[in-house]
């Protein structure tokens, strides 16, 4: 193992020329592929843009990076990180999706995560990484990839992922490397990361060619433009000023961020019989007289069985009957596996019937979970257009979006007691600081099909997201800055 990343760092320009650089820059520009965030719960994939930067400073131990990522009928969500040492922030761009506060204060061990990211962008310090891990190194074998014979050498980095590097024995260059991993959608997922058209930069060969892979299929294609050297402003390695420390506790963070429950428990009240699972963002639960309703079931089964748990301390007495998941994509509907062990029922369109079949199904080895080993069927039951859920003293109507700019289906709720309409992906609110953003498209049609179907008398709107609610009042002050009106 040991041999072939020397050759490696020999080949892509050795060692010494590679530790004497004192900063690199990266722009990647290109295509994502969206599988499993595409109109079509099975595909084709849409492809949308993706681009970013990231810059390493390695004399003064400092890192910058951002990405842009397009999701249909939305537009673009942007993040940005930067370090200096292992301290930190992480905020949102453009405060689209987390307003002007930062999300993420970095510090000691916090910061392992993004400076393990920034060598899988640049392969010299990826094979510098791998040959400063000493004796975790291991040769995995040759393999083959593409017709061509690979050294695989497989380390652990720094924020303890196990990486494969897979070095051509022909060329002596890094040409991938692979890692596995769980997911709630997929099942067992290997993630391969090929590199291609390799240039030399101050003697140090990078690639230009980025090409990424889930279980085979294209994932994204993004060349690469780096600068090695470069002048580097202190300003780029500060929180800028414009981005502030939150004021309050945030809301509910983004599925799967724990954040420790409120005053008064995990459950966030929000109406009579209407809970948040502040945990999970803006997984709401209804209470009826003998049983509960949960509305979404993002992310994997440990998510959705937190959920679950949750409820069951809250409700000892009352079985979840259905679970409702607003669309098919994996940080929506990626739990509904938890749900179907615990034999509840799925309510779902006719359309979203294949892919949730197929969830049931899919492989679990990485990370198993208990359905893996039940011979049941999921219990699935489908709606068109509305169903309402009743027992006559509390009401949930849900109602399908159909054909839309995100979702081929998508479904809503709304609690005509409680005047609270549940959402996903349709309408967008900061989850930190007191603003709301300017409406996009996709929020300026919705807000016309409620007034379509007579839900002008709405009193707060959920985002599936977080577990921030906010007022019809902010929701028109949204629309307006987008030069529309809600009545």
């Amino acid at each position: 193992a040991r041999l072939a990343i020397d050759k490696a760092l020999q080949a892509h320009g050795g060692r010494e020329r590679i530790e004497a650089l004192e900063s690199v820059s990266l722009e990647y520009t290109g295509l994502r592929t969206m599988i499993n965030q595409s109109r079509r719960a099975l595909g084709p994939w849409d492809r949308e843009p993706s681009s970013g930067r990231v810059v390493f400073d390695r004399k003064g131990t400092r890192l910058y990076a951002e990405n842009h990522n397009h999701y249909p009928g939305i537009g673009r969500f942007s993040a940005a990180w930067a370090l200096k040492g292992n301290e930190g922030y992480h905020w949102d761009l453009h405060g689209n999706s987390h307003g002007r506060e930062w999300m993420m204060k970095y510090s000691g061990a916090d910061a392992e995560e993004p400076w393990a990211f920034v060598p899988r962008w640049m392969p010299p310090f990826l094979l510098l990484a791998a040959a400063q891990a000493h004796t975790q190194l291991r040769h995995a074998g040759v393999v083959r990839r593409n017709g061509r014979a690979h050294d695989a050498v497989v380390f652990t980095q720094r924020n303890r992922q196990t990486l494969t590097l897979l070095i051509d024995r022909a060329t002596a260059r890094l040409a991938a490397f692979e890692s596995v991993r769980g997911d709630g959608v997929h099942g067992d997922v290997l993630d391969t990361v090929a590199f291609d058209g390799y240039r030399r930069h101050a003697g140090v060969m990078f690639p230009g060619v980025r090409t990424d892979f889930l279980n085979g299929a294209l994932a994204r294609r993004l060349d690469l433009a780096y600068q090695v050297n470069a002048p580097l402003p202190d300003t780029l390695f500060e929180l800028p000023r414009d981005v502030r420390a939150p004021a309050t506790p945030a809301h509910g963070p983004p599925h799967g961020a724990h954040h420790g429950a409120p005053a008064g428990g995990r459950l966030k009240r929000i109406g009579e019989g209407v809970y948040l699972d502040t945990d999970m963002g803006g997984v709401m639960i209804v209470e009826f007289r003998d049983f509960l309703v949960v509305v979404e079931c993002p992310g994997d089964h440990a998510m959705s069985q937190s959920t679950i748990d949750a409820a069951r301390a809250r409700f000892p007495d009352k079985p979840i009957r259905y679970v409702v998941p607003s669309h098919t994509h994996g940080d929506h509907g990626g739990g509904a596996r938890a749900y179907f062990h615990l034999g509840a029922t799925l309510l779902t369109t006719p359309a979203n019937v294949p892919f949730y079949r197929r969830l049931a199904k899919v492989r679990h080895t990485i990370s198993p979970d208990p359905w893996s080993a039940s011979k049941r069927a999921p219990r699935i039951e489908t709606f068109e257009s509305y169903r309402r859920i009743t027992d006559g003293t509390q009401t949930l109507d849900l109602h399908d979006l159909g054909p839309n700019a995100h979702s081929d289906t998508l479904v809503f709720a709304w609690l005509p007691a409680q005047r609270i309409l549940w959402q996903a992906d349709l309408v967008f609110s900061p989850a930190i600081g007191p603003e709301v953003n300017a409406a996009m498209p996709i929020t300026v049609a919705f807000a016309r099909r409620l007034v379509s179907l007579g839900i002008t008398d709405l009193a707060s709107i959920v985002e599936s997201h977080h577990d921030r609610v906010i007022s019809v009042e902010e929701f028109r002050a949204s629309l307006r800055m987008a030069g529309h009106d809600y009545p």
